[in-house]
């Protein structure tokens, strides 16, 4: 509901503002309704973009774009891409130190900054936008209020038509620039450029040194760490298109050469550390089960991408609807076994100071992890639905259509770069389209895969840390 609020006030503020409506309280009255009707099936049932032109008689399909939709689906997909890596590298590269405040730094972007520190946070955040835009070509590229404006709206229907589109497309625009903000932070957190060198950081809570300074200078860029060196979506439309698709990423190797360079003593990884504050007659048995549960998660996840494949033979979409049953019994069954060993070790645990402070320091990441996830899947149901919207409207698109749909946006300036660059972008774009659904199913299942694992790593911790304050 409180998405849907905020699409309803993005629409109304568009309706009577940028579409150059009257602001009186009986035409916004008026119009508020309609659109709450309307945006409440938009919101709430897959494929409604064709029912709601059909029960109002609104184009809406008409208003669209595809080439600019399927950007912008693609873009925030993509980033929960790089953030399942950017946590994977979190939970198995990065050394935790207790001297070293990297978790914590991790987090403090996240809260809201005193008033003495707001303008530096503003600044901080522009210099962080600027990364974005070279990680992913969506920022750099489009024009994305052009583009609301270039829909026609010539009646009142029109009008509502595109207050629609626009308040939708909006919402998973501002998602995933937020999401793409905190991604860029914490990405050169971990990375082996000392932090402040590429943004200076608006508080000195943290040691940070300051862009263009003697020790930034000296910095040399390291050839075999392409993950901070190349941009995101390079790197990521490489592994997509490999082989092993998404797997190979998920699989990419980081050098730890390439990782922030972490102070004090090196405790090992998250998950290293995590097992030593497990009891001793549990650790391995808890081990063994949670990667178990790991392995039948992806493998469910894998089997489901599977299913979303076109042209499947009847007895191979019967084999995987049957594994995709035997792995959610097995999921349901080795997930019960693993809350009894987690209860169990809680009540067996022996508490110390120093197992308290691990703890506290591991809680750190698992919050920053959960956080962001949350940010991720309060937009998600909305891209859910636009996606499933897009890809009923477009079925019938092949090349030659893109290719022109993405000329036409570089000629109306919504797009910057030349036809031929133009051309090209559409090329890739044409086998991103047909490979969207299962893309969408490895990613998301993925992200929520690894979300579900941090969870009951923080469950464990939150209930060690609480024991911690008997003592």
């Amino acid at each position: 509901m409180v998405i849907v609020h905020c699409v309803l006030r993005t629409a109304y503020r568009l309706l009577t503002s940028d579409l150059g409506l009257p602001t009186t309280d009986t035409q916004g009255s008026f119009i508020m309704k309609k659109i709450s009707i309307v945006l409440f099936f938009l919101f709430l049932l897959p494929g409604c973009m064709k029912a709601i032109e059909m029960a109002t008689g609104l184009e809406l399909t008409k208003h669209l774009n595809p080439v600019m939709e399927l950007e912008m689906d693609l873009v925030f997909l993509d980033e929960i891409a790089a953030f399942t890596k950017l946590n994977q590298i979190i939970l198995e590269r990065t050394p935790i130190s207790l001297d070293d405040p990297w978790p914590e730094l991790l987090n403090h972007y996240a809260k809201t900054p005193p008033e003495k520190e707001e303008k530096a946070r503003e600044q901080y955040e522009a210099c962080l936008e600027t990364l974005l835009k070279d990680d992913f070509y969506f920022f750099r590229t489009y024009n994305t209020a052009l583009y609301f404006n270039m829909m026609g709206a010539t009646s009142t229907a029109a009008m509502l038509a595109k207050a629609i589109i626009t308040a939708r497309d909006l919402l998973v625009i501002e998602a995933a620039k937020g999401m793409g903000i905190r991604f860029e932070h914490a990405k050169w957190v971990l990375s082996y450029y000392p932090f402040g060198c590429k943004c200076d950081y608006y508080s000195r809570e943290f040691g940070s040194l300051r862009r263009g300074s003697a020790a930034c200078r000296k910095i040399r860029t390291k050839k075999n760490c392409p993950f901070f060196n190349l941009p995101t979506e390079q790197m990521l439309y490489q592994y997509l298109f490999s082989k092993g698709g998404l797997k190979s990423w998920e699989d990419l190797q980081i050098d730890i050469d390439c990782m922030h360079i972490v102070e004090g003593e090196r405790l090992g990884s998250f998950r290293e550390v995590f097992y030593t504050l497990l009891p001793d007659h549990l650790r391995s048995q808890i081990r063994t089960v949670d990667n178990e549960v790991n392995d039948a998660v992806a493998d469910l996840a894998s089997t489901q991408a599977r299913l979303k494949e076109k042209g499947l033979k009847d007895t191979e979409e019967q084999a995987l609807e049957k594994r995709e049953e035997v792995l959610q019994k097995q999921i349901l069954n080795r997930s019960a076994l693993q809350d009894k060993l987690y209860k169990e070790a809680v009540s067996t645990l022996e508490v110390t100071p120093e197992k308290v402070r691990k703890a506290k320091k591991l809680l750190q990441v698992t919050q920053f992890i959960s956080y962001n996830f949350s940010q991720i899947s309060a937009a998600m149901s909305a891209l859910t639905i636009k996606l499933t919207d897009d890809m009923m409207a477009f079925s019938s698109f092949g090349q030659s259509q893109i290719t022109g749909s993405m000329v036409y946006l570089a000629t109306q300036g919504v797009a910057s770069g030349s036809t031929a660059a133009a051309k090209k972008r559409a090329e890739l774009l044409g086998k991103r389209f047909i490979s969207l659904p299962v893309n969408y199913v490895q990613i998301w299942s993925y992200a929520i895969s690894q979300k579900s694992e941090v969870s009951t790593f923080m469950s464990y911790l939150e209930a060690l840390a609480e024991m911690g304050k008997k003592l």
